[in-house]
């Protein structure tokens, strides 16, 4: 059990009474919860601010430990919501928070690197509720100067406040503003979706898990291949792996087409969806000028809503002759004109080619935000708070899971002469946590 929150500070006045000053006790107002339907948006300023989608964020005084107040004119990049990175608390050692109820709760910490502190000069870790929760953070290093960032992570409370510490370990660290989101009433992780890929080589996958979209109509994108559900394109090798192949051969599929590629793409569409957790799938990709391999995930209601409007999360896409890049990539629709897009993506490069061994390809999701990680290493972040009033944030809601590898298409382009066929994708396990 941890100590309540500072809810019982007292003020101390004095008052005359009957000829003798006698002291009386004016108490503070503890500080707003966080309930199941009402989040805590607190900023490190002496008043209040309105982001770019009108919310208020509240200064975040009652809540906060330490450091000291400083602000900035400095423009924000990847944000609509200039003005919660353009105030900041420097030197934090933490925040205490009141929860309404025993779950798990979502943390965002908004920061940005708008005080020239080059890379590895300003690093810290960070615990809730005891258990450390990000390790390694360094704002300058990971999204660059004045560039809106995010460090985000799930966390059960069940005392009734949820303590966050951060810990310097080089300069000093700095926090711009904090959001905390009820999530769930667990207040256990638990596994929702895992598969390893056992079997007899040459099985396809688990058809409990994981199903086949077929056809050759280009799937959006202007793709060369065609999807089957044949052993020789998706099967498992026997050795813990499942093998995804694209091959470069003459194939009509049932819907008529005939393509000069083949290839496949699952997906756990009325198997498996879920609603914010963690998504982590170990993948070793093939390279070569026009192979598109990807693990990702789309809005669970597609079939009703449509394209962009049930949103779309790519954890991992690469174009194969890019050998050592990773991009993550978001797809939502605007308000109004629910059937535009609109998309934010980052990339990050690998210290070896993708394609020479496995690399751990992450999500981590959340009520009002989300990162992608490649090898535990954060390296994309986005928050609703850094969406403009026209953008909708379509990603409260179940979402399934898609691994495929492409052939062509608009982001990779035709392949050409020096593209290996077949070209193999082998994904070690899938494995979704929450």
């Amino acid at each position: 059990m941890r100590p309540a929150l500072r809810a019982s500070i007292v003020a101390v006045a004095t008052v005359a009474i009957a000829g003798t000053i006698a002291p009386t006790v004016l108490a503070r107002a503890a500080p707003a919860a966080v309930t199941t339907s009402s989040a805590i948006r607190i900023v490190a300023a002496n008043r209040s601010i309105a982001d770019a989608s009108s919310k208020t964020w509240r200064p975040d005084a009652p809540y906060a430990l330490g450091g000291r107040l400083t602000s900035t004119t400095h423009s924000v990049r990847r944000t609509a919501s200039d003005a919660l990175y353009q105030h900041a608390r420097l030197g934090v050692t933490g925040y205490d928070v009141p929860v309404s109820t025993t779950g798990t709760y979502f943390v965002d910490l908004l920061t940005s690197e708008t005080r020239g502190a080059l890379p590895g000069r300003r690093d810290w870790d960070v615990t809730a509720e005891d258990q450390p929760v990000a390790t390694d953070v360094d704002p300058a290093r990971d999204a660059g100067q004045s560039t809106a960032w995010h460090v985000l992570f799930a966390v059960p409370v069940i005392d009734g406040v949820l303590n966050i510490r951060i810990v310097a370990q080089v300069g000093t660290p700095v926090v711009d503003a904090v959001q905390v989101n009820y999530e769930n009433a667990e207040t256990a992780s638990s596994t929702l979706f895992s598969d390893t890929f056992d079997g007899a080589a040459g099985a396809l996958p688990d058809a409990t898990r994981w199903r086949f979209a077929k056809g050759g109509n280009g799937w959006g994108n202007n793709e060369l291949e065609t999807y089957t559900r044949r052993p020789v394109n998706a099967a498992l090798d026997g050795a813990g792996n499942l093998d995804i192949v694209a091959r470069h051969e003459t194939y009509t599929g049932s819907d008529g087409i005939t393509r000069n590629y083949t290839s496949a793409r699952l997906t756990t569409v009325n198997t498996f969806s879920f609603q914010y957790g963690t998504a982590v799938a170990r993948i070793r990709i093939p390279g070569g000028q026009g192979l598109w391999p990807a693990f990702w995930s789309l809005g669970a209601n597609r079939s009703s809503a449509g394209w962009p409007l049930c949103g779309e999360m790519d954890v991992m896409e690469n174009r194969g002759d890019q050998l050592s890049t990773v991009h993550a990539t978001v797809h939502a629709a605007h308000k109004g004109a629910t059937s535009e897009p609109w998309t934010s993506s980052t990339a990050t490069n690998s210290a070896s080619t993708l394609s020479s061994d496995f690399h751990t390809y992450g999500l981590v999701w959340g009520p009002g935000a989300m990162a992608m990680t490649l090898d535990g290493r954060t390296y994309f972040t986005l928050s609703a708070s850094d969406l403009s009033p026209a953008l909708l944030w379509n990603f409260n809601h179940p979402f399934f899971l898609l691994l495929n590898l492409a052939v062509g298409g608009n982001t990779a382009g035709p392949p050409d002469d020096t593209t290996p066929f077949p070209a193999e994708m082998a994904v070690d396990s899938v494995q979704v946590t929450g």
